[in-house]
């Protein structure tokens, strides 16, 4: 299920070791096609095509900008969403750096434009996200462990950005490094250092982080012992992670899974009985009016995995429901007797 982090399977690394060797922070354009990684080694954002969209495996490195510039020690970045504005939040001046592309998502095309101080909410500055429209802005602090929203009266332009609230989060983790939002800002994930944890955090007012309520977490240690920065797909369905042990970036699905349900079959009167999620279903229970051993047999059935041997039932007395996996069909069977052979979905 989208942005549920309880059904996040890992599925995918790509090392950038060749490139920087202390990663600090991760983001993707909004198609998936390119992934801009931050490292520290050369001060520098890289970017890296992917042939494949969000298959970081396809990643190819393209490029890379230099932002030593501004600041010796860089520790995040994002971008706006047509990819002609790049941010940067940096521990040395404690301040978010703006650069503008004159092509989108060309890094060799960033040219400096302004900054920002946020030295007055936290000394040291870790991570950053914007709202979709760059009206508002979150930069992750550690001193506090809180995450700070700023508005913005002109979008994108950080010179005009004024601190509005924080959202503590030291009872999840301690050491916070980045952040980021659902497109409708209901929903804010933080990577957190102690913990080495992804968390998820639900907002009842959409971008207002004071209304935020902790949900779930998700372990990243199996992949990386330092887990430093996390981007998301718009839809919600794939996480990203990078981790500077390994110098990698990892790829994440969170996708439900099987629907299941349990019960004599007989007592489905109505479609509402039994639901399909992402395309599988899971049958438990054992049939009524069962009439031999190998019938009264409960049987457990996923239909998303393998093929089932073909089953006969023999169905008397009512009327009941047979349901497809797939196609999600219901067949009413009348009153007389029937034979419903099950076979592969």
């Amino acid at each position: 299920m989208s942005w549920d982090l309880t059904t996040a399977t890992y599925v995918s690394a790509r090392s950038v070791a060749a490139q920087d060797t202390t990663l600090l922070s991760v983001t993707l354009s909004g198609d998936g096609t390119k992934m801009f990684v931050l490292g520290r080694d050369n001060n520098s954002v890289y970017r890296y095509d992917l042939s494949t969209a969000w298959d970081i495996t396809a990643a190819v490195y393209v490029s890379l900008k230099s932002v030593a510039a501004q600041d010796a020690a860089p520790l995040g970045v994002t971008f706006s969403p047509d990819g002609t504005k790049m941010f940067m939040v940096g521990y040395t001046s404690k301040s978010v750096y703006r650069y503008d592309l004159s092509t989108a998502w060309d890094l060799t095309t960033a040219t400096y434009v302004s900054l920002k101080s946020v030295s007055a909410q936290d000394s040291i500055s870790y991570g950053m996200a914007f709202s979709g429209d760059g009206t508002k802005m979150f930069v992750v602090g550690d001193a506090n462990n809180s995450v700070y929203r700023h508005d913005l009266s002109t979008a994108w332009d950080i010179t005009t950005a004024v601190y509005v609230s924080l959202k503590s989060v030291a009872a999840q983790d301690t050491l916070p490094l980045g952040a980021t939002f659902s497109p409708d800002g209901t929903k804010m994930f933080m990577v957190g250092y102690i913990n080495n944890s992804i968390y998820r955090y639900d907002l009842s007012a959409a971008w207002d982080i004071t209304t935020a309520t902790y949900v779930s977490t998700k372990s990243a240690a199996a992949q990386d012992a330092t887990a430093r920065g996390i981007a998301l797909s718009g839809d919600g369905t794939k996480m990203f992670v990078v981790g500077d042990t390994n110098n990698s970036v990892y790829r994440y699905d969170m996708i439900a899974p099987p629907a299941t349900v349990t019960g004599t079959p007989a007592a489905a009167s109505s479609a509402s009985d039994a639901e399909v999620t992402a395309g599988s279903l899971v049958l438990t229970g054992t049939p009524a009016d069962a009439t031999s051993a190998t019938d009264a047999a409960p049987t457990s059935e996923d239909f998303s995995t393998a093929t089932p041997p073909e089953r006969t039932h023999t169905v008397t007395a009512e009327s009941r429901r047979t349901i497809v996996p797939a196609e999600n069909r219901v067949t009413t069977i009348p009153a007389e007797s029937r034979t419903t052979t099950i076979g592969a979905p």
